[in-house]
């Protein structure tokens, strides 16, 4: 009878391990998930330049299949509020930096055009952040009456 036992046993203990091999799915995997990466909240090393300059460019929203590139507007305004306000004063009437109204601005728009680009004095510079577009357009838009 021993042997009966025996056998018996060895048969349940052959089921058992069959069974644990093939009876339980394996665990799903979990992808890892990365996390998002935060908004665009980068200063310049200067205080109160802001480097955020999603406002201030718009791209036309039509949506023709006809090949055209979209047209780029550039916001002046909104770059000058961003950007230079915090010196030039909210309405161009100065603080920090000198006033940046058309009666006060007398040189020819190059020179406005290099000192925003290089900057001057406690000027930064400005060519690294902002394109040739958007600089020109700030110097059209402080030479204006707007």
């Amino acid at each position: 009878m021993n042997k009966k036992w025996v056998l018996i046993l060895l048969t349940c203990i052959l089921i058992l391990s069959v069974t644990a091999c093939t009876g339980s799915p394996s665990p799903t995997q979990i992808p890892e998930q990365t996390p998002a990466p935060p908004d665009d909240m980068d200063l310049d090393a200067d205080e109160g330049h802001d480097d955020d300059t999603d406002a201030a460019v718009d791209s036309d929203s039509d949506s023709e299949d006809d090949g055209d590139e979209k047209a780029v507007i550039i916001n002046a305004a909104a770059i000058f509020s961003t950007r230079c306000s915090s010196c030039h004063g909210a309405e161009r009437e100065g603080g920090g930096g000198p006033p940046l109204l058309p009666t006060n601005l007398t040189k020819d728009p190059s020179a406005y055009v290099e000192t925003i680009t290089n900057g001057s004095g406690r000027m930064p510079t400005w060519g690294g952040r902002l394109s040739t577009d958007e600089i020109n357009a700030l110097v059209e838009f402080i030479m204006s009456d707007s």
